[in-house]
């Protein structure tokens, strides 16, 4: 590994600490805040757009195919009490961003992953606010390395620059983002692409809590679906899952059985997952979720041993009040051996039950 490529893996990992030293100061917390959050404390984004890979093992630059694409999320965050303490400048605030981040499809190269950064956000002009982002980037790509097909995991750094433009006439909050992403991984392609996207900032004023009740008592729920190998040839199956899941304020923590099914070729797995999850409501009544955990699993096809593997999701859900809940998901399988992965796309509906 070249020395620049360790000082970006330093500098990566640094990132995974800042991250979650906010987080750990909240979990010391006596209390918990509750799940909708104080005026203008946390945001969300999509944005499309178009880039390159190139570097590292490549012979000339791929193209993104204008299919690159970002979902973000978070809530601000005083990181070390800068804002509280007045070290930043005037107009200035920091944000905690959870980020999946699909790089297109260049030739042989499915590159797509899950980022935490620390934002950095400073407002030029009442129309205007810019945006600095950093931090740890988990990729996958699925691709061919002499003849052979591996879905190759790596730690990188996403580096983001934005410039929003304030819609606060159309609807407070609302903005659209330019967006530039810089993709650094030892050992893989770098990338760079342009996005052009719609985001929100989101406040109690804007959102209401989803369910008064959902701090208490624990949520069970079913979910069924599709489950897809992520390497070439086997097809979708159906995969279902049963999951328990309690919340506390804006945190929750999950334990889910997963039948992942059989694709006939690689995969017949099922397994056991604990997952660790941050909620952010986006809208009355709806909210969107990050978690990510270890996961226990026997493939049947493969050695047939029970192994650690790890499970990334998002999940979209809607209250429909009397504590019920109905939601979408996609997960991620991650197996840290370069195949067999497979994403799993289903919905659910899930209950409360008081304790």
């Amino acid at each position: 590994m070249s020395k620049k490529n360790e000082s970006i893996l330093h500098f990566a990992l640094a990132f995974t600490f800042l991250c979650w030293h906010p987080l750990t100061q909240a979990a010391d917390a006596t209390t918990l805040p509750p799940l909708a959050p104080a005026p203008d404390n946390s945001y969300i984004s999509a944005a499309l757009g178009n880039g390159i890979l190139y570097g590292t093992s490549l012979d000339t630059q791929k193209p993104m195919r204008w299919r690159a694409a970002e979902i973000r999320f978070g809530p601000a965050i005083d990181l070390f009490g800068l804002a509280a303490g007045g070290h930043l400048p005037a107009g200035g605030s920091t944000r905690l961003d959870y980020v999946y981040y699909n790089e297109g499809h260049p030739d042989n190269n499915h590159r797509d992953g899950y980022a935490a950064q620390m934002v950095y956000r400073q407002k030029l002009h009442p129309g205007f606010d810019l945006e600095l982002g950093a931090g740890p980037y988990f990729s996958m790509n699925r691709t061919t390395v002499n003849g052979t097909e591996i879905d190759d995991r790596r730690l990188g750094g996403l580096f983001s620059v934005a410039l929003l433009t304030r819609l606060d006439q159309l609807s407070p909050g609302l903005s659209i983002r330019l967006a530039y992403n810089h993709v650094l991984t030892p050992g893989a392609p770098s990338s760079d692409a342009f996005l052009v996207g719609i985001g929100k900032e989101l406040g109690a004023t804007h959102v209401s809590a989803p369910d008064a009740g959902g701090d208490r008592g624990l949520w069970l729920a079913a979910l069924g679906g599709f489950a897809q190998t992520n390497q070439s040839g086997p097809g979708k199956r159906l995969s279902y899952a049963l999951e328990a899941k309690k919340y506390y304020g804006p945190w929750a923590a999950s334990v889910s059985a997963i039948e992942e099914g059989d694709d006939g070729v690689r995969v017949n797995r099922h397994g056991i997952a604990a997952e660790g999850w941050y909620v952010q409501p986006i809208a009355e009544h709806w909210s969107i979720s990050a978690g990510a955990g270890p996961y226990l699993a026997v493939n049947q096809r493969d050695s047939g041993n029970w192994k650690v593997n790890g499970l990334f999701s998002l999940q979209v859900g809607r209250d429909l009040g009397q504590g019920v809940r109905g939601f979408a998901d996609f997960g991620r399988v991650v197996t840290f051996r370069n195949k067999n992965d497979a994403d799993l796309m289903t919905i659910g509906i899930m209950k409360r039950f008081d304790l």
